[in-house]
């Protein structure tokens, strides 16, 4: 699993195409980037459109008490 600024990075693709692939505006994707979490639909997309190398569940929150 990688994160979605690392997938961007590695595929060489840019806000403005990952944007058009997701159905989205790129100032959308410049806030998921800053820490904006996408719709379960919109994160659903993401998942599609890496491959799942950005699957849903990254973008669960992680919980700081979990044992």
């Amino acid at each position: 699993m990688i994160t979605l600024a690392q997938f961007l990075k590695s595929s060489g693709m840019t806000q403005k195409a990952f944007a058009d692939a997701v159905s989205v505006s790129q100032p959308t994707v410049n806030r998921w980037l800053s820490g904006a979490k996408p719709s379960w639909e919109k994160a659903a997309e993401i998942e599609r459109v890496t491959g799942g190398k950005v699957p849903v569940t990254s973008w669960a929150e992680q919980s700081s008490s979990a044992a």
